[in-house]
Formats: C-alpha cells, sequence, structure tokens
C-alpha cells in the first residue's frame, strides 16, 4: 500500500534480492502463465505502493510488476489513513501495470475488488463481500455493523511519457488480529494458508483481469452489485468526521461513484472526497 508523502525511494539490489525469498514458487508460477509479470519481494519496506510508484516516474520499470513484503513501517490506504499490518499474519502487496488506455482508478479499484472477492470465493471464502469504494469484509453477526474489515485496495497513479501506471495495493489478514476487533482474516472462514498460497491464487486473477482490458473491467463493474455489502442499507456520507448527509446505499453509477437515495432525490458520492459509514440508525437527511 502507499504513503501520502513523498515516494520513498529504495536501490534495485533492496528490491530485487532477500536472504530467503517467498516468492519463488509464485515467480515459477507466473512465468509459465504470465511471463512478462516481473515478481519481487523484500522483506521490509515503507511501502510498496510507494515504491512501485518511485521505480515508474523514474523509468525503471519494464512492465508488470508485482512487489510484496513482509512487513511495511509506512503502509498508507485511502485519503492517507494508516494500514495496520502484521509480519507473518498478512499479504501485503502491490502490483503495478502499465495502462496506455489511461482508466481512471476509481472504477479499476472497484474491479480489483471483484476480481479478489471472486478469487477468495475460489479460494474458499464464499461469504467474502465487497464495502464501496475499496474495502474486503466478511460477515460478523456479534458485531453492532454486522462486518469486518477483511483487506483493502488503494489504487494511485503515475504518468509517464509512455503510459500511465496504475499501481494497484491490497492488503488482506490471513489471521484475525487480536488487538483489533473490527477486522478479520481468512482464519475466520477456516482457511489456514499462508502469504505464497493466497498470492498464488490472487496474482493469477487480478493479472487475469487486467490482461482482459476494457471488457474484463466492464464486466467486473457489472458484477459489483452482487457483492455489495451494503446494498440497501442506511448509511453515512462523511467528510473528516462530519455527516454530510445520509440515505440508502444503491448500486454503481457509470464512473464508479456510489448512487445514495435520500428524501432529497439521489446523490453521488465520489471516492476521492468522503468516507460512508454504516448508519442503522440514521434518520435521512
Amino acid at each position: 500500500m502507499s504513503r501520502s508523502a513523498a515516494a520513498h525511494d529504495m536501490s534495485d539490489a533492496a528490491i530485487h534480492t532477500s536472504s530467503a525469498d517467498p516468492l519463488a514458487p509464485l515467480r515459477a508460477q507466473l512465468a509459465a502463465s504470465h511471463p512478462p509479470c516481473d515478481v519481487r519481494w523484500v522483506p521490509v519496506t515503507g511501502s510498496t505502493n510507494a515504491d512501485l510508484l518511485a521505480e515508474a516516474r523514474a523509468g525503471r520499470l519494464d512492465g508488470p510488476t508485482l512487489l510484496a513484503t513482509g512487513q511495511q513501517t509506512a503502509g498508507r490506504g485511502r485519503q492517507g489513513r494508516p494500514w495496520a499490518d502484521d509480519a507473518d499474519s498478512s499479504v501485503l502487496c502491490s502490483l503495478a501495470w502499465p495502462d496506455p488506455r489511461k482508466r481512471d482508478a476509481g472504477p479499476l479499484s472497484l474491479a480489483v475488488g471483484v476480481w479478489l472477492a471472486q478469487a477468495l470465493h475460489a479460494l474458499g471464502a464464499p461469504s467474502v463481500r465487497l464495502k464501496w469504494p475499496n474495502d474486503l469484509l466478511l460477515p460478523a453477526p456479534d458485531t453492532a455493523s454486522g462486518w469486518r474489515k477483511l483487506g483493502g485496495i488503494l489504487v494511485e497513479l503515475a504518468e509517464t511519457a509512455q503510459a500511465r501506471w496504475a499501481v494497484i495495493g491490497f492488503g488482506l489478514n490471513l489471521r484475525t488480529p487480536p488487538d483489533l476487533p473490527q477486522a478479520a482474516g481468512l482464519d475466520a472462514c477456516g482457511l489456514a494458508i499462508d502469504r505464497t498460497q493466497a498470492l498464488a491464487v490472487l496474482a493469477p486473477a487480478l493479472l487475469n483481469g487486467l490482461q482482459g482490458g476494457s471488457r474484463s473491467l466492464d464486466a467486473a463493474l457489472a458484477q459489483w452489485p452482487a457483492l455489495h455489502a451494503w446494498a440497501g442499507c442506511p448509511v453515512a456520507v462523511q467528510d473528516g468526521g462530519r455527516t454530510l448527509f445520509s440515505g440508502t446505499a444503491l448500486g454503481l453509477a457509470a464512473d464508479g461513484a456510489l448512487r445514495v437515495l435520500t428524501p432529497q432525490g439521489e446523490r453521488l458520492v465520489h471516492s476521492a472526497d468522503v468516507s460512508l459509514r454504516l448508519a442503522p440508525d440514521a434518520a435521512a437527511k
């Protein structure tokens, strides 16, 4: 994932080498199925998104590049929020993808959510759902909201003369963090898998979706409403903790904005501007 400050620069040696490379099986797998993709491992870094953004802007990426790490010290989520991680219990990964069509980050982030959720369903976690715009959730009947966060997605863009690079970061809990009651891991679904096993399924799903181009992206956006965790639920649209308006969450607009029905009519919510909160007792206003 990324941080909002200046991109953290790393030497090529630090990115490419490690005394123990847990991604060797994934590298061999993708060399056969997706040969243009470069697979890199670094034990610790500030932010995989920031590393790849810096590489793209410096012209040091030759094609699709996947960078995973065991621990991030400056991982960030959307709007610069901190991303908590654990060195042994999470998938922390970013994929840099050259996009000559220069698509916007919003719809791409939604499509990535669909591709990852569907891959997790196939892996044995069929209850994974999506929160607009970029969270993976698991049902949690014992919580007030009814959901816990499994993972998150952050798509950032780097412009170069050749292409717009989409750097797609995602973090996923393999084990439920004991000190984060709002979070869940894949172990809550009965899955006991490690980072390598998870990426062996998630990385090809993401690459297949991206390689499918506009047709694959459009198909994913059409499938997103079926995975929408908060469809038909009362929500509060907030900016800096202040509620701007409340209403009922609907589906997606053509540009990936969330449609919210209020007493005054339908309004569109764009991900760069605000955050969304479930509001079971909120009165629409």
